[in-house]
């Protein structure tokens, strides 16, 4: 059985997104678009996974794992990458799934994000700016390039609140504190609370699933602040209806409300497997802060975004999922039948495709 450093030394040299260690089975790994494939043929008993579980866990990690039988956090190992591993509970014995990521960020240009992304951040000074996807769309990647940027070009402070931190940034022109639950903050009661004495320039979330979160992003949005958060979601509409059913219903109209005032951009992407093979391409659906739409998202006329971004989207940088799909296709980015997996409305980028533009 190889040591922990050995396994994910491993684990970067087989360029692997992921590995299980699941007792009754041996260590499987998943690289980026494939599927589970096994590292040798060990089978791992429940003692492997509890041996390798107590040589990563802290004592207050372990502490917490007994008290909630599960715990997540990040592991790092100098010169090799940063891990994110959740340690948890299964028929009685310990399993763990480990996650990596590059030790440095990607830029802007690595992950070939699009110009009016670009030109999104380039512009926002304050508001909020929403990157959402499915689960592993790739968004904290995103995030992490769009930091990169900004730490590059601007002399601003920048502060995250991460659960965990995924990627290490390194104070460029502008500076950076990250935070993370459970390290360097327990409560985001408290971490919101210290913000105001922080000098923060732009605030950084990436867990955006509560009430207290959402009402703090959506204020300080408003008031003119910057603020970038990360969450699950397919497309726009869906992301904004998640953010105004956050709050409680007595509460809908001043989330609208709030909503209009401080959004700046939407930026939903999703993972498409390259036409030509050997891995994966982002495509984007992608909102501005447009005034008709402040206008519906005030008036709770959402459903009029999506046909507004659809009509209107190009002289104000936006294009709607089917529009984003159909030029990665037009491109040789991807093929039709996977644009056609990848679409949330399918009816609708089948008559997108039809048109002549």
């Amino acid at each position: 059985m190889k040591s922990v450093n050995e396994l994910f030394s491993q684990m970067i040299e087989r360029r692997s997104s992921h590995f299980h260690l699941v007792p009754g089975s041996p260590i499987m790994m998943k690289q980026s678009g494939a599927s589970l494939s096994p590292v040798d043929s060990h089978v791992l008993s429940p003692s492997d996974t509890a041996r390798i579980a107590n040589s990563l866990l802290s004592d207050k990690q372990k502490r917490i794992f007994e008290e909630r039988l599960e715990v997540d956090f990040s592991y790092s190992i100098p010169g090799l990458s940063r891990f994110r591993i959740n340690v948890f509970r299964q028929r009685g014995s310990i399993a763990m799934v480990v996650a990596t990521n590059p030790p440095s960020p990607p830029t802007v240009e690595e992950l070939g994000l699009p110009e009016s992304i670009k030109n999104i951040i380039t512009k926002a000074k304050s508001g909020l700016i929403v990157i959402c996807g499915p689960k592993s769309s790739g968004k904290s990647n995103t995030l992490a390039a769009i930091l990169n940027f900004i730490l590059e070009t601007r002399n601003i402070q920048v502060v995250t609140f991460e659960n965990p931190i995924d990627f290490l940034h390194k104070n460029k022109r502008g500076i950076i504190c990250q935070r993370e639950k459970g390290t360097d903050f327990y409560t985001y009661e408290n971490a919101f609370n210290s913000l105001q004495h922080q000098s923060c320039d732009a605030l950084v979330v990436t867990e955006f699933e509560e009430y207290f979160v959402a009402q703090k992003v959506l204020n300080l949005a408003a008031g003119g602040n910057l603020v970038l958060i990360t969450a699950q979601a397919p497309g726009v509409s869906v992301m904004i209806d998640k953010i105004i059913t956050m709050f409680p219903p007595h509460l809908r109209k001043q989330a609208l409300s709030l909503l209009s005032v401080g959004v700046n951009a939407i930026i939903a992407q999703t993972l498409c497997n390259k036409a030509a093979g050997g891995g994966l391409i982002p495509s984007f659906e992608i909102m501005t802060n447009a005034p008709q739409l402040r206008i519906y998202i005030r008036d709770d006329k959402l459903i009029q975004v999506h046909p507004f971004m659809g009509a209107h989207g190009r002289e104000y940088g936006m294009s709607t999922q089917e529009q984003g799909l159909r030029q990665m296709v037009k491109k040789n980015l991807i093929t039709k039948e996977e644009a056609m997996s990848h679409a949330v409305r399918p009816e609708e980028f089948k008559k997108v495709m039809m048109l002549p533009y």
